[in-house]
């Protein structure tokens, strides 16, 4: 990585702030980020649902033969 002349004032105070933390506490703010949400669209879930019921019609075909 290199450090333009300029930069160097943030990467100091950067580096001043990180040193200052505790280790656990870097661990503890892992812990509290917010889990990904995933939302299906409408059109999907119709999707999804005729998936599903078209296997399911097809096993108990194949189990009826």
């Amino acid at each position: 990585m290199t450090v333009l002349p300029f930069q160097f004032n943030e990467v100091v105070r950067l580096y001043n702030r990180v040193s200052k933390l505790n280790p656990t506490t870097l661990l503890e703010k892992e812990h509290g980020e917010p889990q990904d949400i995933v939302s299906i669209s409408a059109e999907g879930k119709k999707k999804q649902i005729l998936a599903q019921t078209k296997n399911e019609v097809l096993e108990r075909i194949k189990e009826a033969m």
